[in-house]
């Protein structure tokens, strides 16, 4: 994909020959009309397209997490974007048709901050997750200041649990309430740190897999 900015095409959209032009993120862009596929149901087809049906389903869940989590990496692009790019093909697990989600591998924010000192994750009796990590400010870039980005993944009920504002790195801790419906399921735990100013984002980590208990 080109990137087109000149007086003689302007503003340009649509097609004109084999190039179709538009506009993505301010810029003037062209690119090649895509040619024809004589038979798009290939094995590699098939498979490419089960992981990015994979991937979408985990994005939705966690579109609003991602937005800020991948925001510092998203340049000319949208976060959902940098998150699928980066995800595809280490967080899939499985063999064609039957792709799974490796949470683990799962990235869920991406960037230079300095990231969490030993985080843990644990569940306590009433529905309680709790988050704990280590004050490493003045370690690199960190801030005391640092907002905890905190994200549980509940795949069974395919439901999500965020916090990005409430606690900071000086904290050093952070409890959750879950859903009654939860009791019993698996949750998957990650951390994050974005700084106060919002621009700087650390990379996620993912701590572990806790039940959660009644």
């Amino acid at each position: 994909m080109a990137i087109v900015q000149n007086p003689i095409t302007g503003r340009t959209k649509k097609a004109f020959g084999s190039a179709v032009f538009s506009k993505q993120f301010g810029k003037n862009t062209m690119r090649t009309k895509p040619l024809e596929v004589k038979n798009p149901k290939t094995l590699k087809q098939r498979m490419q397209r089960g992981k990015f049906s994979t991937m979408i389903a985990v994005s939705r869940m966690i579109l609003k997490f991602s937005r800020v989590g991948f925001k510092q990496i998203a340049i000319e692009m949208s976060a959902f974007n940098a998150f699928m790019k980066y995800n595809i093909n280490t967080a899939i697990s499985g063999v064609y048709p039957a792709y799974s989600v490796n949470y683990p591998n799962l990235v869920v924010s991406k960037g230079t901050l300095t990231g969490p000192d030993t985080p843990t994750a644990t569940a306590a009796a009433g529905k309680i997750i709790n988050v704990d990590w280590v004050d490493n400010s003045g370690d690199g870039d960190a801030e005391a200041t640092d907002y905890a980005l905190i994200l549980l993944i509940n795949p069974t009920k395919k439901r999500v649990m965020a916090d990005t504002m409430t606690k900071t790195r000086l904290d050093e801790t952070f409890q959750k309430v879950v859903p009654a419906d939860w009791v019993g399921n698996q949750v998957h735990v990650y951390i994050s740190f974005m700084s106060a100013a919002g621009n700087k984002v650390a990379d996620s980590t993912y701590i572990s897999a806790v039940t959660v208990l009644a």
